[in-house]
């Protein structure tokens, strides 16, 4: 099933009263939107999805030297296999890079495949600038400033997650991501083919988004529902396996503030009515709580 009411934001009138409602009602009632006329060229976007394609295409010695468990690592690939409550395995090749500041981190990348660093370099660095105007317009939607933690965001964490999904190979195993939501502020996603599904609240049903040639999706997390003090909620969503013979690639940007910055519900959505619900935390105590194989989602341990 579609989410076919689901409002797409013009970015290029992003900051008209109109569109600004568009957001505070899709982030209030789906926790998602997506977005168009973003400024990102064609050509960044197909060169990020064609470097990564090729990424994973290596023999697997070239990428195993980024393997590792460590989930604090700035660089790290890994073959996740993890059980859902379905009982059944699903399974994706992750490469996770951090993108901010920049040149703290490109070396680090990958080199291979050829210009790898630079093409994921231009893309990294033009979808933080379209995080950056989004994350105003997101703070003006809650009736905050659209200044509002604006430094503290611009100098804050981007992450990028780059997951492979190949075709099903006929196993118990599939490929696929485990219905869960994101830990950061907003994350921006790419992909290639669809494959993502989202909790819809108003129902409890799974649907999958749109087909919308040139847009990026725009996904609320756990840190954006605590600063709007619950009135925008983090998405619960997953990624199924492709229905072709395809190997779907989905690239994810999640925008954070810095790792030791806390995070706490604005003071100004917080009144008699309306208490303070979360505690405050940061982003490294959620890669402490990862780190520590606790089962407990993060976003249950910091609800008051």
């Amino acid at each position: 099933m579609e989410l076919e009411k689901l409002p797409i934001i013009n970015f290029s009138r992003l900051h008209h009263d109109s569109v600004i409602k568009q957001i505070h009602e899709a982030c209030r009632n789906f926790g998602f939107f997506h977005v168009m006329n973003h400024g990102i060229s064609d050509s960044v976007i197909e060169e990020a999805l064609n470097v990564n394609s090729n990424f994973f295409g290596l023999p697997v010695a070239m990428k195993e030297e980024f393997n590792s468990d460590d989930v604090q690592k700035p660089v790290r690939f890994s073959r996740l296999q993890i059980g859902c409550h379905e009982n059944e395995m699903l399974s994706r090749d992750f490469l996770k890079l951090y993108a901010h500041p920049l040149h703290h981190f490109v070396n680090l990348w990958p080199s291979n495949p050829l210009k790898y660093r630079e093409k994921m370099g231009m893309y990294a660095t033009e979808v933080r600038k379209l995080g950056i105007e989004l994350f105003g317009a997101i703070m003006e939607s809650l009736n905050l400033s659209p200044t509002y933690l604006k430094q503290n965001f611009e100098q804050g964490v981007q992450i990028i997650g780059i997951n492979s999904y190949p075709p099903c190979s006929g196993s118990s195993i599939k490929t696929g991501t485990a219905a869960h939501t994101d830990h950061s502020i907003i994350t921006i996603l790419l992909q290639s083919s669809p494959g993502l599904h989202i909790m819809d609240r108003s129902d409890g049903a799974w649907k999958s988004d749109l087909k919308t040639k040139g847009s990026l999706k725009v996904l609320v997390g756990d840190h954006l529902e605590v600063i709007s003090n619950g009135l925008y909620k983090s998405v619960l969503h997953r990624a199924i396996s492709s229905s072709n013979n395809c190997t779907r690639l989905s690239i994810a940007d999640f925008h954070s503030l810095g790792m030791d910055d806390i995070v706490e519900p604005a003071t100004e959505l917080v009144d008699e009515d309306h208490p303070k619900r979360y505690r405050g935390s940061s982003l490294r105590d959620y890669l402490e709580h990862l780190s520590s194989k606790d089962a407990t989602p993060f976003n249950h341990k910091i609800k008051i």
